[in-house]
């Protein structure tokens, strides 16, 4: 049998994606799909991309675990891509799937663990750090969540 990877996890939104200037659209016309359609042109957190690319460097799976739905992964590939960042697998919520975040990443965890060692996690949404804390994992928070 093959020995598990160890990987580093990444957020999407908030934290490898600086989505501070387009919170607003969540709220307005077009909701979500508004947001996602604008992030292509969102900024990274360049100390996070710059995380991330060090996580690859030393020989950990870089595995993006994200809210977004599946109906967004090509953006979400077309951002990551376009800003170089490294990326192992992609996990992502299922289209039509309103469950609270952490339940969805915490299933999210569970898949990724019998293919992957998760040891680190990078995330802006405090009760998604908090899980990850829970389950063991070192993880960096990224200021800025519920912010402008």
């Amino acid at each position: 049998m093959r020995e598990r990877q160890e990987a580093a996890i990444f957020d999407m939104d908030g934290t490898l994606c600086d989505v501070s200037g387009i919170r607003h659209l969540l709220h307005g016309p077009g909701g979500f799909r508004a947001f996602h359609r604008a992030s292509a042109s969102c900024p990274p957190h360049a100390w996070v991309v710059d995380a991330a690319r060090a996580q690859a460097a030393r020989g950990r799976a870089v595995l993006v675990f994200t809210a977004r739905e599946a109906l967004h992964r090509n953006v979400t590939a077309m951002w990551l891509a376009l800003h170089q960042v490294p990326s192992d697998a992609m996990w992502m919520r299922g289209i039509g799937d309103g469950r609270p975040d952490v339940v969805v990443k915490a299933e999210m965890l569970a898949w990724a663990q019998t293919m992957y060692w998760p040891v680190a996690a990078w995330e802006d949404q405090p009760s998604i750090a908090d899980l990850w804390r829970d389950v063991g994992l070192d993880v960096t928070g990224v200021p800025g969540w519920g912010g402008p």
